[in-house]
């Protein structure tokens, strides 16, 4: 899965929420964009900078971490394209199963310039995830979930879920 981080507490959401949902064998890929949408970099700050500033926000997360994120398969990346195109290339090349980005009230303004969900709704080819600010991800979840590395039919007292039905048509 690969998920949108800008350090906000919305992407925040999003990464435990991805982290815990991911699969035993699933790789979590953490992309930074920080540019904003349908403009260029800022003139003000290079490349090198931003790339820092990335960095530094995956470290932060790193020091404050859920248990969920510590435990598992994890990279990073920093790019320098719009946040939509920073999502769509690193799924494409990871193989993702999913965009993974935190959701948050916008104003009518900000929603007519465009907002990256929206967007990613429209070009991804793959699933698009919008964790809820409101969503809570608490450690009294984690029976919910087998340890990494375990099935969960491995696990006393446990079921899967149904597999969700076939909507294709043919």
């Amino acid at each position: 899965m690969v998920v949108g981080y800008d350090g906000r507490e919305g992407s925040r959401l999003a990464a435990s929420w991805a982290a815990r949902e991911l699969s035993p064998e699933g790789r979590l890929v953490l992309v930074h964009s920080d540019r904003p949408l349908h403009a260029p970099p800022s003139p003000l700050v290079t490349a090198a900078e931003r790339s820092q500033v990335g960095e530094a926000l995956f470290d932060e997360l790193m020091l404050e971490a859920p248990p969920e994120l510590l435990d598992l398969e994890l990279a990073t990346e920093v790019s320098d394209r719009d946040p939509v195109s920073a999502l769509l290339h690193a799924a494409e090349r990871h193989g993702a199963s999913a965009i993974v980005v935190g959701c948050e009230q916008h104003s009518r303004l900000h929603n007519a310039l465009g907002v990256v969900t929206t967007e990613l709704l429209q070009r991804s080819t793959v699933p698009v995830i919008a964790v809820p600010a409101t969503v809570e991800i608490t450690r009294a979840d984690a029976g919910d979930h087998p340890p990494r590395g375990q099935s969960p039919r491995s696990r006393s007292g446990s079921r899967a879920a149904p597999a969700p039905p076939d909507t294709r048509q043919g």
